[in-house]
């Protein structure tokens, strides 16, 4: 009876600990799944904030890209209209400049056309006579545009360097733009030319012989005579040389 007693006293204890294991294992299985939904959940809310941020990001590429083209649809726009009546009515000196910034501004390989026509207008307002305000030049001496005056011409002289560095001579119409951008760099490193230091404009030949100095060492770091050489070699070595007598002194004029 003793005996009897304490086995069923053992059953007992066994079943009540098989019990508390099996609640154990189900609560230690309900844990493991809550944190296995809890874990699968804020990967789910990563991945979607993630894929939120590129689709804003790339919303935002595209409508930036979308506004630069119609900007530069737009600039481009301006730039043709105003040398579409360069021809017929005369342009003051900022009114190029501005136009001038704003196609440096846009500027790629397809305004090239555009470029060219810029520097025609420059070096046209400079050959009109009686008229401060048309040369191009003039707005060096002016106190709120003197600085960005000077990084302007700078920008449009080493344009023309690099149009140097690949044009062919012997080809017509590049030897005529050879012509054109020699033309520039002489004109903006010497004041020799300019119609403003003359008569009682001779004072400011000081002033402005040290921007002219300015430009020309700019220009000098930035390889200028190694495009002359490579222009010399395109035009000379040949058997039959297609630079003008011109075109050489205004090479020279730098020796």
């Amino acid at each position: 009876m003793y005996h009897g007693s304490i086995a069923q006293r053992s059953r007992q204890d066994h079943q009540r600990k098989t019990k508390r294991c099996t609640m154990f294992s189900a609560t230690q299985s309900s844990k493991s799944e809550f944190l296995d939904k809890a874990r699968q959940a804020r990967e789910e809310r990563k991945g979607y904030k993630e894929r939120e941020r590129a689709a804003t990001l790339i919303q935002a590429l595209v409508r930036r890209f979308l506004c630069r083209c119609r900007l530069q649809k737009q600039i481009r726009k301006e730039v043709d209209d105003f040398f579409q009546d360069v021809g017929t009515t005369k342009r003051n000196a900022l009114s190029i400049f501005k136009i001038a910034r704003k196609l440096l501004f846009i500027y790629c390989q397809d305004d090239k056309l555009r470029f060219e026509k810029l520097c025609r207008s420059i070096l046209g307002s400079m050959e009109v006579e009686n008229e401060p305000k048309v040369w191009y030049v003039s707005l060096a001496l002016s106190k709120d545009l003197t600085i960005p005056w000077i990084k302007q011409i700078k920008d449009v002289l080493w344009v023309s360097c690099h149009f140097l560095k690949k044009l062919k001579p012997d080809i017509l119409q590049d030897n005529k733009l050879v012509t054109l951008y020699l033309t520039m760099l002489v004109t903006f490193t010497d004041t020799s030319t300019w119609k403003i230091v003359r008569g009682k404009g001779e004072a400011l030949r000081p002033v402005l012989t040290r921007i002219c100095e300015n430009i020309m060492g700019h220009l000098n770091q930035k390889g200028f005579y190694s495009i002359l050489q490579i222009l010399l070699t395109n035009g000379l070595a040949r058997s039959r040389p297609s630079l003008t007598k011109g075109t050489l002194t205004a090479i020279l004029h730098w020796h």
